[in-house]
């Protein structure tokens, strides 16, 4: 089995990156799960929320979760989370990001992680230098 991977984000952006990635690789990933939330969200319901979300996944290998904005509620919500579990916590997502993490799903956590940090930051280039 794969490491699971599960996103907290704001509204639309997990479902978004998920299925635009999934659609670039052509095929679905399994063992993935995500939670959006509101900007008014009660914080101990979303926990709750997610709790029961992750209950339908497979924790054996470990589990990533994935937020958009470190520092956010999102982010908050997932490190209340993650201490729960055996877990890496990743803050910033974006598609380069969210390419590497369905490529790799079956590398080891660590490595999971390494090659989405990776993926992340080398998605990010300066097209036009000095204009």
């Amino acid at each position: 089995m794969s490491t699971a991977l599960f996103f907290i984000t704001h509204e639309g952006i997990a479902s978004n990156l998920i299925r635009t990635g999934e659609a670039i690789i052509k095929k679905k990933n399994n063992n993935l799960s995500y939670a959006e939330i509101p900007m008014d969200a009660d914080v101990d319901s979303m926990i709750e929320n997610i709790e029961n979300e992750l209950r339908h996944l497979d924790l054996e290998e470990g589990v990533i979760f994935i937020t958009d904005i470190y520092g956010s509620t999102p982010s908050n919500i997932a490190q209340l989370v993650t201490g729960r579990y055996d877990a890496e916590l990743i803050s910033g997502v974006n598609l380069p990001m969210i390419m590497r993490l369905l490529n790799y799903r079956d590398s080891p956590i660590k490595t999971l992680v390494q090659k989405a940090l990776d993926g992340a930051v080398q998605g990010i280039q300066l097209n036009n230098p000095g204009t």
